[in-house]
């Protein structure tokens, strides 16, 4: 949580705590078996939850090793 906080995903431990706590909750009431739309669905709801980054990314395939 403190990684999360650090880089600014989250105002603060709290929020992160409470945002876990929320996905749980979502993953625990959905059914076992999901069709593709679905898991895309619960996906884009996931990536949602994530703050974009304002700043140059550098992920090309050179970077990442």
């Amino acid at each position: 949580m403190q990684n999360a906080v650090a880089s600014g995903a989250f105002a603060s431990q709290e929020d992160a705590l409470k945002h876990a706590l929320e996905l749980l909750a979502v993953e625990q009431q959905a059914p076992a078996q999901s069709g593709s739309a679905d898991r895309a669905a619960r996906f884009r709801a996931w990536a949602e939850g994530h703050s974009p980054a304002n700043h140059f990314v550098d992920d090309s395939r050179e970077s990442i090793y």
